[in-house]
């Protein structure tokens, strides 16, 4: 079999137990580093790329150990198509899988979901069990009165201290709390106050005022009605068509 190489990178086959007829491509190449990674030796880690979406780390292990021990796969979870970083033992192990051209997916210990079943089990591993749900918001609210009455103490006691001038310290607990001073707090109270003075203004108070505005409104439909009949005039007469 003819081998395949793309961008440095090696193409090989893979044959799942359960699909030998639909072989899927990897894409291999040896891990190249800029900086020293402890979890990345260099000369036994392999980058793997093009990894079906349904691979878990349990997967590449028994993909790759059948050819050479594998210590390690680093793997992280993405949507699609994935990457992976593999450790083998020795560098021995890295050399004969960049040598082949199909591997061949050992049929012990591994099992696949696909499909429906993927899902489901994906759904249901998202749904919290209700009894840890309950003692972690039970957790939560213990440590949040805790904070809450450390808090009351902490403003009581500093409401009771009066300093060497004879000074208390006013908390927002006293007995009619202040009003906090922001700036969208006072454009609330700026437009609190005209609208109280807006109301109290007088309109149409006398009769003089009742009836000088019915006059203003009357006049105001007569134009609008003239305005109205020029307009269609002059629509008439820009017509070109005249049949009588």
């Amino acid at each position: 079999m003819c081998s395949k190489t793309i961008q440095g990178f090696k193409a090989v086959t893979i044959r799942l137990p359960d699909a030998d007829t639909h072989p899927h491509e990897i894409f291999l190449k040896e891990h190249s580093l800029r900086h020293y990674e402890d979890d990345k030796p260099p000369g036994r880690t392999l980058f793997v790329l093009n990894i079906p979406s349904y691979f878990e780390n349990k997967h590449v292990q028994s993909l790759f150990s059948a050819t050479a021990p594998v210590t390690k796969v680093i793997m992280p979870s993405s949507p699609g198509f994935k990457s992976a970083h593999v450790v083998f033992a020795k560098p021995e192990g890295l050399s004969k899988v960049l040598a082949l051209d199909e591997i061949r997916m050992s049929q012990s210990g591994v099992t696949f979901e696909t499909g429906l079943s993927k899902w489901v089990e994906e759904y249901n591993n998202s749904i919290r069990n209700p009894d840890e749900l309950a003692n972690e918001l039970n957790t939560f609210m213990l440590r949040y009165d805790k904070s809450q009455a450390k808090s009351s103490k902490q403003e009581k006691k500093l409401s009771q201290e009066v300093d060497d001038e004879g000074w208390t310290v006013v908390t927002k607990k006293g007995h009619k709390p202040g009003i906090a001073n922001k700036e969208s707090v006072k454009i609330k109270l700026a437009g609190k106050i005209v609208e109280k003075k807006r109301k109290k203004e007088l309109k149409n108070f006398y009769t003089f005022q009742i009836k000088e505005g019915k006059m203003k409104n009357l006049a105001l439909l007569r134009k609008n009605f003239e305005d109205a009949k020029k307009r269609v005039e002059a629509m008439k007469s820009s017509r070109k068509f005249r049949p009588y």
